[in-house]
């Protein structure tokens, strides 16, 4: 039987043990290994890493709470050119981008674990018993449900008429975005020991591709769903169960023909998205992903560092540990690419300056944290906390 890892061991247990490899004390026992079968040591949380001042402010625009707590699943927001949807709970929810309103709150009837994302007028969640779902983006009505038969993870976009949904036990489904028929399925072995959640999958041109469970990155025809080409960013390596966990869980980051994202206890890359091939990479530990424009490729990694790297060599620029052990999300590069924004898991949203990685801003969102990174629609940021606070942020 496989196991997951549920969120707050996959952002805290896991964490630890990264931490503690990285730092080369490979002969301390795990903190919390007696959950996996191991030594009866209590856990002891991380030390968590004093915030430096900053002087620079940022101007919230709102703040709504949409819903109750969304904490056990990564529900991203989604940005139209009318609305942000958000889901918590069974609900899904469409708020007005400028002002904050709610358009409109439906519940759907189902414990949602994926999601949202849009395109083509529709917005798309998937749910805990296995469902893909479809609601008209301007009403909120339930356009169609589809049976995928196991948890739901993630939901791609849809383009020309077809989108794709990742569930727990490593199928990437492709859907009729109309009318909602099962196209095609592929699915990657899914290791006994995973952590839980997944990547985003994204459409570029006529393919999508997803990150699996087993440590590689796949790209297959969005209509067909014929594999175009695969590629391992990551392999089990270690003694215990968590250094066996190999997720690509985070951001896949398209920009151009390149492609860039990281898994957790394997590497951060740049790959030619035609074939997969490997351009450039580098050992880094990270659930999150990445976030790239033509002048940087930035990360976070396990122990809270946040990274920027060459998008064409993968030399590394800089590396910031300011936030150490606060379990950063994904950077989200705004501003025109002078800024990078996180959020952390005590609930701030950073601003670094992607020329030295210095902290220059930062405001508290969502009390309860951040898991996802931020969305970006013009000059506006969108944070979608833990709590189901959404919080809408001047970029100027």
């Amino acid at each position: 039987m496989n196991s997951r890892l549920p969120t707050y061991l996959k952002h805290g247990l896991l964490t630890v043990a990264i931490s503690v490899a990285v730092a080369g004390c490979s002969g301390q026992s795990f903190p919390g290994s007696q959950l996996l079968g191991g030594q009866q040591n209590a856990y002891v949380p991380p030390k968590i890493k004093a915030l430096k001042p900053v002087t620079a402010s940022v101007k919230t625009l709102w703040q709504v709470k949409t819903a109750s707590s969304v904490s056990s699943v990564r529900i991203h927001p989604y940005v139209n050119d009318v609305a942000v949807y958000t889901a918590a709970g069974g609900t899904v929810s469409a708020w007005n981008k400028t002002t904050g309103r709610a358009l409109w709150s439906n519940p759907v009837g189902e414990l949602i674990s994926a999601g949202v994302n849009g395109g083509e007028g529709k917005v798309y969640v998937g749910t805990r018993s296995g469902k893909a779902l479809a609601l008209d983006a301007n009403t909120g009505k339930i356009l169609w449900i589809a049976p995928l038969g196991t948890e739901v993870l993630a939901v791609s976009p849809s383009s020309n008429g077809n989108l794709a949904f990742r569930t727990i036990d490593g199928k990437l489904v492709g859907l009729d975005s109309n009318t909602g028929e099962q196209a095609w399925v592929r699915q990657q072995r899914t290791p006994q020991l995973s952590s839980y959640g997944a990547s985003v999958p994204i459409i570029v041109d006529n393919g999508v591709i997803a990150g699996f469970d087993n440590g590689k990155i796949a790209a297959y025809l969005l209509k067909t769903g014929k594999p175009i080409w695969e590629v391992t960013i990551a392999t089990p390596q270690g003694g215990s169960e968590l250094d066996q966990i190999v997720d690509v869980d985070g951001r896949l980051k398209p920009l151009g023909n390149a492609l860039f994202t990281s898994s957790v206890n394997g590497r951060i890359l740049g790959a030619n998205m035609l074939n997969g091939n490997v351009v450039w990479s580098d050992v880094l530990s990270s659930y999150t992903g990445a976030d790239a424009d033509p002048k940087g490729v930035y990360s976070t990694d396990s122990t809270g560092r946040v990274w920027k790297y060459g998008p064409l060599n993968g030399q590394k620029a800089w590396d910031n540990s300011d936030l150490e052990n606060r379990q950063p999300t994904a950077p989200t590069v705004v501003a025109g690419g002078s800024r990078i924004v996180v959020g952390d898991r005590q609930g701030n949203l950073h601003w670094l300056d992607t020329s030295n990685g210095q902290i220059v801003s930062r405001t508290t969102g969502d009390p309860a944290g951040y898991q996802v990174p931020v969305a970006v629609s013009g000059n506006t940021i969108y944070a979608f906390g833990r709590s189901g606070m959404l919080t809408a942020i001047s970029n100027q």
